[in-house]
């Protein structure tokens, strides 16, 4: 399978904006970029450490300044890299985000939610077996998102966890056991997607789609994919699941998808 190849003579910088606890996408992604290609964070203050609906979606508040910093470094796309702070609240806050991003920056912008719904895309994986770190109710607020996405949910499974610093405290292995221990429930599933940013599994997803038999993406892996996509980056197998084989699938690589997969109805 082809390298990546970043575009001819010029580096590529991917800009990220986080909440201002996650650590863990600054620890998976540069394990698998390419040469030539490099890793930029900026960071979205939250009030407190408790995961509520509304200290997540408070965070698009500082969105266009965070991002604007990251235009001053010629990003090449930019990723709102938070997953539950970008399907909470309304329907179009998945693309609302990126359109403020974009033009706060003048750079393409893309949130973590719809590079999952453009990984499910290109994957064409329709039912979804979702695990995530959240409480309750931000894990059933996903749900509701992905089944109005066009994605039922037959099975799931969550860490409960009501703080970013017990997200944290959840390493890549305990992810694999909790998805190994619904291997039954997945075999009626098209697809694993591990939610949230801040929870490591990168490390994992090859060996869980070669146990489970069935593609399985992070909010990170699909965050890395995403931007490697929008800066022109061409398909390779970097160890991180069959998704980094793959293309976008009816999208404007700099942008938003062209229909058939955002929101449904």
């Amino acid at each position: 399978m082809e390298p990546f190849k970043p575009l001819p003579a010029t580096p590529v910088r991917l800009g990220f904006v986080i909440p201002e606890r996650n650590v863990a996408c600054e620890t998976e992604f540069p394990q698998f970029l390419p040469d030539g290609v490099t890793a930029h964070f900026s960071r979205l203050p939250r009030e407190g450490a408790a995961l509520t609906q509304e200290s997540l979606i408070r965070m698009m508040d500082s969105v266009e300044h965070q991002s604007r910093l990251l235009g001053g470094i010629d990003a090449r796309i930019i990723l709102y890299a938070c997953t539950s702070g970008s399907f909470l609240g309304a329907d179009d806050a998945l693309d609302t985000i990126a359109e403020k991003i974009a033009t706060a920056s003048g750079v393409a912008a893309v949130t973590t939610t719809r590079a999952v719904l453009d990984a499910l895309a290109a994957l064409q994986a329709r039912t979804v077996f979702l695990i995530s770190p959240y409480p309750d109710d931000i894990h059933a607020a996903e749900i509701a998102f992905l089944e109005k996405a066009g994605h039922p949910v037959p099975g799931n499974a969550t860490f409960g966890c009501a703080s970013s610093e017990l997200i944290r405290d959840i390493n890549s292995r305990d992810v694999e056991a909790l998805a190994l221990s619904h291997r039954s429930a997945i075999r009626d599933c098209d697809a694993v997607f591990l939610s949230c940013t801040n929870l490591r599994s990168m490390d994992r997803i090859a060996a869980l789609e070669a146990d489970l038999a069935r593609p399985v993406i992070s909010s990170n892996s699909a965050t890395l994919w995403r931007a490697m996509r929008g800066a022109g980056l061409t398909p390779r197998d970097i160890g991180a699941g069959r998704l980094f084989g793959l293309d976008l699938a009816g999208a404007d690589p700099s942008g938003r998808a062209r229909g058939g997969w955002g929101l449904a109805g």
